[in-house]
């Protein structure tokens, strides 16, 4: 009916707002962007890319819970939003099988942490939220009470963009008792862990992130500082059981894992990297693959190109952009499929690829990405060949594989 068709398409513009958001609020308050390619390696022993080639899963494995549900959007991007809307979008995706859950102190100030686990608090119990459900959160910035900073710190340190009132800042309602402290050495990392299972009210979590070591600086302190080493420790205490990364550029993400010995990430999240529009992330899929590392992907809608939107990384998408997109789009409607559905079906296609991150902030937002990838699970093999031969794709690129 029309009522439909027009209740799908306004879930689809707000989907797009949100993945630009989702994938925007990892760095655009940095103080400096980090460069497209960093500094020459330190160690370039570490290396262990072969000239293998990337391993496909079947699309018949696409089940609710390989998707993340991104907690960023339950802080309010852009616009206010409840703890009682948070509470109905967690419950959802809990009745539909999520049991995966990505935050971070950035997001709100740690208004998304408070808000995500009283959520879960609240539709499972004290104990369930800290048995069934595996949330991971990030390090590298400390939410500090405004009267604890020093002047030094808010000169050099505290992350302005991010805070109410000032330019940049995407989330009205953060609270402004406190200042976000960069932070990228280990008494920061082991005070960011602590002040997380606070917001959260869980005895744990199940990873810690590197968010955003995308400059020099912030590179060098997550090495050089100790950042890395206190993470491994909190897993051998088992505090956390995975180590990881939170990061949009795939050159930062390679070199880190590359200056970092063996054994040292458990996983690592890339956002913008993997989508049928950027496959950029490619030779970070090939290391992570030779060194069994479980690589959690973000930012699979292109900054939301392909569920509708207009923006491609924080800017107007350009004509060429623009171009492949819309013959995305003529693809997937010549095979009477979603875009959205061949997007996460793509996003999901390398064997290493176990997880996809979907940042949602109502019930309705979280069924709609449930049922685009229930719809990826059909998309006609023919299409992936079509993409290849009309140049979507390059020939080496992994898509969905047959089932054994």
């Amino acid at each position: 009916s029309l009522v439909a068709v027009v209740a799908v398409a306004v879930v689809a513009v707000v989907i797009a707002r949100l993945s630009v958001a989702y994938e925007t609020v990892h760095r655009i308050h940095a103080f400096a962007r980090a460069p497209r390619s960093p500094p020459p390696s330190r160690v370039n022993a570490g290396k262990m890319t072969t000239t293998m080639e990337l391993r496909s899963s079947p699309s018949s494995a696409l089940d609710v819970d390989r998707l993340i549900l991104g907690a960023s959007p339950l802080a309010g991007i852009y616009a206010p939003s409840s703890d009682d809307v948070a509470n109905a979008t967690v419950a959802e995706a809990l009745a539909l099988g999520f049991t995966r859950f990505d935050t971070a102190p950035h997001y709100g100030l740690g208004l998304s942490e408070r808000r995500l686990g009283a959520a879960l608090r609240a539709a499972l119990g004290e104990s369930e939220a800290n048995t069934r459900v595996k949330v991971y959160t990030k390090v590298g910035r400390v939410m500090k009470p405004i009267d604890e900073v020093t002047e030094e710190e808010k000169a050099s340190s505290v992350e302005w963009g991010n805070v109410p009132g000032h330019d940049g800042c995407i989330f009205p309602e953060a609270p402004r008792d406190v200042l976000p402290v960069l932070d990228y050495a280990s008494g920061g990392f082991e005070r960011s862990h602590a002040d997380s299972l606070m917001r959260l009210g869980l005895d744990k979590v199940e990873g810690l992130r590197i968010h955003d070591a995308e400059t020099p600086e912030r590179f060098e302190a997550a090495m050089s500082g100790g950042g890395v080493a206190a993470l491994a420790r909190l897993r051998a205490q088992g505090k956390i059981a995975e180590v990881s990364l939170g990061m949009n550029d795939a050159a930062y993400v390679l070199r880190m894992i590359r200056e970092s010995a063996p054994g040292t990430f458990d996983s690592v999240m890339m956002a913008g990297s993997w989508n049928l529009i950027d496959q950029d992330g490619y030779e970070v899929l090939l290391e992570c693959q030779e060194r069994n590392i479980a690589v959690h992907n973000a930012g699979v809608f292109a900054s939301g190109l392909l569920v509708g939107g207009a923006h491609y990384k924080y800017a107007p998408a350009p004509e060429h952009i623009k171009a492949k997109t819309a013959q995305w789009q003529a693809l997937a409607n010549a095979y009477d499929v979603p875009l959205p559905a061949v997007a996460l079906a793509f996003a999901l296609a390398p064997e290493i690829i176990t997880l996809c991150a979907v940042g949602v902030k109502s019930p309705s937002e979280v069924a709609q990405n449930v049922a685009w990838l229930r719809a990826a699970r059909d998309v006609n093999p023919q299409l992936w060949i079509d993409a290849k031969s009309q140049g979507l794709l390059r020939h080496h690129i992994p898509t969905p594989s047959s089932p054994s």
